[in-house]
């Protein structure tokens, strides 16, 4: 786990992101792996609400 650690914080291993979307798109987003014709990760996003 380490060495897979130093790789991704020299950059030598990145992931590669297919598409990104809000949570409110969830089901788009699945919708799109199920295709099975994506070649990178799927992200969703959440937010960041602030307390007031």
């Amino acid at each position: 786990m380490q060495a897979i650690a130093n790789l991704v914080e020299t950059g030598a291993l990145r992931a590669h992101i297919e598409a990104t979307f809000p949570l409110a798109e969830a089901a788009k987003a699945h919708a799109l792996g199920e295709t099975v014709r994506t070649t990178g990760k799927i992200v969703l996003t959440v937010e960041e609400t602030s307390a007031t």
